[in-house]
């Protein structure tokens, strides 16, 4: 048996969680289980009373699985998170400056008081040289759940992403989708997530709720979004995400 026969076998399992507004799929190899939440998640800073339905069905999933070391990805719905361009301001010097500069734009995107913004925690994909940055934020009592989760089973926290962001980077890892002008977009029961890429940067990133509460097709959305950036869609290429509903082993 070779070296690398042999660290592969001993490498931990992978799982891979996703959390819905109202569902959970764990999957485990080809095994997959589903669970429900008894209260759904909202878009926004989640009620103590949901945090406890999530976390009490996370355990009752997690509890189907014999105990052993594991490697644990995490994909949330968009829904729960939120999503925005950080417009770059001159003389940022430091990460903490720009993450100021994130928390301040949320706070008059959102409209919450001071007092809400440590409730969050806000990532920035600061790419330099560039305008436009794309950020996220997680709310605490969420990551913190999430953390906990992962430590009752010592499991290995590996990547915590939006269904937004798995799939984008499930594309861009192909090097023959490239295109100076890109509108992407992802569909799912939770909401509908537009993001807008030019060849340098993000021009736009904003979660809607589903297509089917929004009264209007997909194209016509696309195209509203397209203005707000100053594009027209039929300059831009169109890159529909994948998202798959997966459904439980029988």
């Amino acid at each position: 048996m070779s070296p690398l026969a042999i660290k592969n076998r001993l490498m931990p399992e992978k799982l891979h969680l996703d959390i819905g507004c109202s569902r959970l799929v764990l999957q485990n190899g080809k095994s997959v289980t589903t669970g429900e939440l008894a209260i759904p998640l909202k878009s926004g800073m989640p009620n103590p009373e949901a945090v406890a339905g999530l976390r009490a069905a996370l355990i009752a999933l997690c509890a189907t699985l014999p105990a052993r070391k594991r490697v644990l990805e995490i994909t949330l719905s968009d829904a729960l998170v939120r999503s925005w361009i950080v417009e770059r301001l001159p003389g940022l010097a430091s990460l903490t400056e720009i993450e100021a500069l994130a928390d301040a734009q949320m706070r008059d995107l959102y409209g919450d008081d001071n007092g809400d913004i440590s409730e969050w925690r806000i990532r920035v994909d600061a790419t330099p040289f560039a305008q436009h940055w794309p950020a996220l934020a997680l709310p605490n009592t969420l990551l913190d759940l999430l953390i906990e989760i992962a430590g009752l089973h010592n499991w290995q926290l590996a990547k915590i992403q939006t269904r937004f962001v798995r799939g984008f980077n499930s594309w861009r890892s192909n090097p023959f989708k490239r295109s100076k002008r890109v509108v992407f977009s992802l569909d799912t029961p939770d909401g509908l997530t537009i993001a807008i890429r030019n060849a340098e940067q993000w021009l736009a990133l904003r979660t809607h709720p589903p297509l089917d509460l929004l009264g209007a097709d997909l194209s016509a959305m696309l195209r509203r979004e397209c203005r707000a950036a100053g594009l027209l869609l039929d300059d831009c290429q169109i890159q529909t995400l994948p998202w798959l509903g997966i459904e439980p082993s029988v």
